[in-house]
């Protein structure tokens, strides 16, 4: 069961019995907050462990003080939630190092197919606009040929490092496969997909490497922009059309998609 619906479920069979207006779980590791009714006045608040692993920090508020047969009952009953908390955590980490690409930590190829459909439906409900960057190092071959896959490797961890601190928190970097990236922005037009993607190229071009010495990194971009009754594959198809269009012209640029 998920995590969410585990905390949903046992704050329900408490309710009745551990009278509160709201609750909130925070956990760090998994960068999860989840708040169910109304914060008020007084709280009370258990960071929950088993074995010494930290399981995230359970709040529990209401208009009115808490007593000591309260929490007593309330500590009996967070015994039962710790291992099924646990199990949920150990199985949500699981999910989402399945969707990190290991050498950069961004999301990876797979990550994107789960979720580029649930961004095209978002923008097809909402009536929103959509774009999408694709992007890809200048001359990378040469730059493990000749400085060797260490160096590589380096050079795509700061890239990544730059393309994620260009970009909104709202907008998700993947990467796509070796040294091609994939950005989608949920709600922006065209020219705003082109201007960040201009930004971005001018970041990568100002990453300073200290060694090897004269290391230099470039970028190529394609922009594309989901169209009236486009699929997600027509478009993502017009973004790599667009990125080869710079790529051939060049380099070092971005280029829009027809």
């Amino acid at each position: 069961m998920e995590l969410e619906s585990i905390i949903e479920l046992f704050v329900a069979d408490i309710s009745k019995e551990f009278r509160h207006d709201g609750i909130e779980y925070i956990s760090p590791d998994q960068e999860l907050t989840l708040t169910l009714g109304v914060n008020t006045t007084h709280s009370t608040s258990y960071e929950l462990k088993v074995l010494e692993q930290p399981l995230g920090v359970l709040r529990f508020c209401r208009n009115h003080p808490f007593d000591d047969d309260e929490l007593k009952l309330l500590e009996h009953y967070l015994t039962i939630l710790l291992y099924p908390l646990r199990n949920a955590l150990l199985y949500r980490s699981a999910i989402n190092s399945a969707f990190i690409d290991a050498l950069t930590g961004v999301k990876n190829r797979a990550a994107f197919v789960s979720n580029f459909n649930r961004e095209l439906d978002l923008a097809s409900r909402n009536g929103t606009e959509l774009s999408i960057i694709m992007l890809d190092v200048d001359y990378f071959k040469r730059i493990n040929d000749k400085y060797g896959h260490t160096v590589g490797d380096m050079v795509l961890k700061n890239i990544a490092l730059a393309v994620e601190a260009s970009v909104r928190s709202s907008d998700a970097l993947y990467r796509y496969g070796g040294e091609e990236f994939v950005i989608t922005l949920s709600g922006t037009c065209a020219e705003g997909a082109y201007q960040l993607a201009e930004r971005i190229r001018k970041n990568v071009e100002a990453l300073s490497f200290s060694s090897p010495k004269g290391l230099q990194a470039r970028l190529s971009l394609g922009v594309a922009t989901l169209q009236k009754n486009e699929s997600g594959e027509t478009l993502f198809k017009r973004a790599d059309a667009a990125l080869y269009c710079a790529k051939g012209q060049g380099r070092n640029q971005t280029y829009r998609a027809e």
